[in-house]
């Protein structure tokens, strides 16, 4: 059965696409709503602040994913308070806007029962999706979000510019989580499950499992040293975060790397960068197929040297594009590749805690190399930058390279 015949993962990639439609329509919403205070500089912060918590409570919210029974029918039911919650927002916009900290609120409640739903969503793919499909099915999966975050987002300005009417987008967005529900609803048959273990390495950690047993189990999927491994993730990611910034910059300050404008040349960056991604997510018979976790992490971290000593040497676009495309198609087979792996070898319960804690780790850890990076571009140059990145490439090519196997427990 190939994925498209999959009726369990059909179901759960439609809900999602309308569920992040939703959150990605209702967080320019909100952005927008927080332009228009008397004190918009204070909303607005408070409004990026409360984007980022959700995911740093992921490794909770896995926790809490991981011990629910029936998830199904769970998933369900957030999903119904989800649209239920900005109903209500809706209806206290009625011809008042002054309700912006409570819309605040309910959207840290709904993204932190989006994350329990993703989360939870998982185990329904570990064990509805063959284990030769799960890898591609994971890329597809994340591959939604990447395409249709941005489209939720330009509906949400053109929306909101043309109309300021905070409450039709409330009503919207509650009615992209109610039809979400509807979907799941309609397919739950085929989303049931019996929870079991999967085949996995003696001395698998058992339902109730810990958050240091979660990471022991990882090391053992992963066959790497939690420190080195989740090191390397944290650098790529920072690294990945800031490329998009950096070469914003690079380009402003060096016209001649481009034979086009600035405009034209970021468009060209941005949507290599996307459609490279996504290929990479989807795209898994290809000649990087038999590459390890480690190989490609590797790989990764020497192209982004590269192409920061492109950048700092000038080389011009033609070798920039070519070592950027590289580096987003290997970069969007990490976290498949990674989930593909975890789903093989993990239980179902373990598999949303550890999802939920490499969650956590990536959203406090990432921010920090756009902010470092990124911010000192400007105050420390572009050759200071250019190198320290390229350092912190060099460093994740090493430390996921020295690291010993763990050995697994014997009884």
């Amino acid at each position: 059965m190939n994925l498209v015949q999959n009726k369990a993962f059909r179901s759960l990639s439609f809900s999602s696409l309308f569920e992040v439609i939703g959150i990605s329509f209702f967080n320019i919403v909100l952005l927008l709503l927080a332009k228009s205070t008397s004190t918009p500089s204070f909303w607005v912060a408070a409004v990026s602040i409360a984007t980022v918590l959700p995911g740093v409570a992921s490794a909770f919210l896995g926790k809490i994913s991981g011990s629910v029974q029936h998830k199904t029918r769970w998933i369900i039911t957030l999903t119904l308070c989800q649209s239920s919650l900005f109903f209500v927002l809706a209806a206290l916009f009625h011809g008042n806007h002054n309700y912006i900290a409570f819309a605040l609120i309910i959207n840290i409640v709904s993204d932190m029962a989006g994350i329990v739903i993703n989360l939870m969503k998982m185990p329904i793919i570990q064990n509805k999706v063959e284990e030769d499909l799960q890898q591609q099915a994971m890329g597809i999966y994340q591959s939604i979000s990447q395409l249709i975050q941005p489209i939720g987002q330009a509906i949400g300005v053109s929306y909101i510019g043309f109309t300021h009417d905070y409450m039709t987008g409330s009503l919207l967005n509650g009615v992209t989580f109610l039809i979400s529900a509807i979907i799941l609803s309609v397919s739950h048959k085929h989303l049931d499950y019996q929870s079991q273990q999967v085949d996995s390495a003696p001395g698998q950690a058992p339902k109730s499992i810990k958050f240091k047993e979660a990471l022991r189990l990882y090391a053992r999927v992963i066959q790497l040293p939690v420190f080195n491994s989740i090191s390397a993730i944290i650098l790529i990611n920072a690294l990945g975060a800031s490329i998009d910034g950096i070469l914003n910059l690079y380009v402003l300050d060096t016209p001649s790397a481009s034979p086009f404008n600035f405009g034209v040349t970021i468009l060209i960056i941005n949507v290599l960068f996307v459609f490279a991604s996504i290929a990479g997510a989807v795209i898994v018979n290809d000649p990087f197929k038999s590459l390890s976790f480690k190989s490609i992490i590797t790989i990764v971290g020497v192209a982004i040297f590269a192409l920061y000593l492109t950048l700092i040497f000038n080389l011009g676009l033609i070798f920039t594009l070519i070592l950027l495309a590289l580096i987003a198609y290997l970069a969007g087979k990490i976290n498949p590749k990674m989930y593909a792996l975890l789903m093989k070898n993990a239980d179902s319960s373990s598999l949303s805690i550890i999802l939920g804690i490499l969650s956590s780790i990536l959203t406090i850890a990432t921010p920090f190399g756009t902010i470092i990076l990124v911010g000192g571009y400007p105050i420390f140059g572009k050759n200071i930058i250019l190198c320290i990145s390229s350092v912190m490439a060099i460093i994740a090519a090493i430390i996921i390279q020295v690291g010993k196997v763990p050995k697994e427990n014997t009884k």
